[in-house]
């Protein structure tokens, strides 16, 4: 994972595309190709300028396609782990521990 952010509440497309300019994009290469799923909250002409901005290029999936979008997979893994975790371990340290597993 790259840039994770926690947010206490929901995400709407002001905070991801904050996230995206100031978080993500900083930690890519150059003409990295960004491959975006269909959330409401990825303005797509906004999202398409920021990366514009910093010569990226943005990728759009098909309307509904969670195999393809690895974060899917990595938020059920997530979720499944929390099952398992003994009482009170924070979301920081599932999320520290799940990025650090190889």
């Amino acid at each position: 994972m790259i840039a994770p952010m926690l947010v206490t509440g929901s995400v709407n497309a002001i905070c991801f595309e904050t996230w995206l300019s100031h978080w993500l994009m900083p930690q890519l290469h150059e003409n990295s190709i960004l491959v975006m799923d269909n959330a409401p909250i990825h303005r797509k002409s906004r999202i398409r300028e920021l990366a514009d901005q910093k010569g990226h290029i943005v990728k759009f999936l098909p309307k509904y396609s969670p195999d393809f979008n690895k974060i899917e997979h990595d938020f059920a893994a997530l979720k499944k782990r929390r099952e398992y975790l003994p009482e009170g371990t924070s979301l920081d340290q599932l999320i520290r521990d799940y990025c650090d597993d190889p």
